[in-house]
């Protein structure tokens, strides 16, 4: 994995980004390895694709060049874990145009030995309807033991999913990480309106950053 550290994004909005410390070097070994949105879905290369409640395949791959915004349910979600689905929801919902078309909502299951798709279909259904733009993905033990690791959350927890957002950028490099409860959608809106700017990720510069240089 490259080096990271974090920094400041941009003054006033209190954005704590993990970038790379070189573009240049960190390339190689980026395009050597899965996304860590991609660890994050199929951990194994034996894992099952995953599909939607519609059923619908959502890989890393059918999400490159999107804003991915991860959070974690189960079907058997506490009061705790609904209101925070509630609440993506009608984030995701209220995105302004045109970056409601460039930003993608995952809600993963955590529950592999309880959660098989009709029971978060049903879930999905009744919590936030059928037209939300969640989508809620089901777990296979490898998948949900990848979440656990990632976020160093005590399988003993479970089956309480983690109260935790995860924003990956365009790449799919892990970008932002947020407590989830409660859900500070004001700033979650500003953040994914600046990372939306880096066309190639968090390594590279900003969108004009380049063409404004070249002038100075």
């Amino acid at each position: 994995m490259p080096s990271i550290i974090r920094q400041t994004f941009a003054a006033g909005l209190g954005l704590l980004v993990l970038a790379t410390t070189g573009s240049m070097a960190a390339a190689p070994e980026r395009a050597a390895r899965p996304s860590d949105l991609a660890g994050l879905l199929r951990p194994l290369a034996e894992s099952p694709l995953r599909v939607d409640q519609n059923g619908a395949r959502i890989t890393a791959e059918s999400l490159h060049d999107r804003l991915v915004v991860v959070a974690f349910v189960n079907g058997g979600c506490t009061i705790v874990c609904a209101v925070r689905t509630l609440e993506l929801d009608k984030l995701a919902r209220a995105l302004p145009e045109p970056l409601r078309e460039r930003v993608r909502f995952l809600a993963l299951g955590t529950d592999p030995a309880r959660d098989g798709a009709g029971r978060l279909r049903a879930m999905a259904d009744g919590l936030v309807g059928p037209t939300t733009p969640l989508r809620f993905l089901d777990s296979d033990a490898a998948s949900a033991a990848a979440i656990l690791a990632r976020l160093r959350y005590p399988a003993s927890l479970l089956p309480e999913p983690p109260p935790t957002v995860l924003v990956f950028d365009r790449r799919g490099e892990i970008a932002m990480t947020y407590g989830s409860d409660p859900l500070d959608a004001p700033r979650l809106i500003t953040d994914l309106t600046a990372l939306e700017t880096f066309e190639d990720g968090l390594g590279q510069p900003p969108r004009g950053t380049r063409q404004a240089a070249s002038t100075f």
